[in-house]
């Protein structure tokens, strides 16, 4: 069986992903209650705080839930701007082939380190932090398909 898709990675893609990803880990456990805390001293003390520390309140009452997203969606942005343009993966029996307008590389099945499915895309990990990204967009219907027959040729359901 083979699978083809033409990359068609965005940096909202890529911004979802890493959001999704700090937001279920302890990080964002951590941001999510600094950010109550901070709430909660912006009502006990605005009244009795100078200009300077209403300031430093607003900011981290701001800090995860709007300026760490912007400051990541910039991040994203670079990230998707940088990738190969014309990228095309293909799929089958031998493992993973990327072909780009410059280079192709060949990525045997024995390789693959990790898969994981998210809510808008299936990410191939080629090693612990380089992966390949395959959206709703690009995998249409055939996501859980496709899901299933990488995970099988893989052989990571151990």
């Amino acid at each position: 069986m083979k699978y083809q898709f033409r990359n068609e990675v965005t940096a909202m893609d890529f911004w979802r992903l890493v959001m999704r990803r700090t937001y279920r880990s302890t990080a964002g456990v951590c941001n999510l209650v600094f950010t109550a805390a901070m709430f909660v001293l912006v009502f006990r003390f605005w009244n009795t705080a100078s200009d300077f520390y209403k300031g430093l309140m607003l900011f981290g009452c701001l800090l995860f839930p709007v300026i760490q997203p912007l400051v990541i969606y910039g991040k994203s942005r670079t990230q998707a701007a940088a990738l190969p343009k014309g990228m095309e993966l293909l799929f089958d029996e031998a493992g993973l082939h990327v072909k780009t307008q410059d280079a192709a590389s060949d990525i045997p099945w024995s390789r693959i380190r990790n898969v994981v499915r998210e809510a808008h895309m299936i990410v191939v990990f080629s090693d612990r932090v380089h992966g390949y990204l395959l959206t709703d967009r690009m995998l249409g219907e055939r996501k859980q398909e496709f899901y299933e027959y990488v995970l099988s040729k893989a052989d990571l359901q151990k």
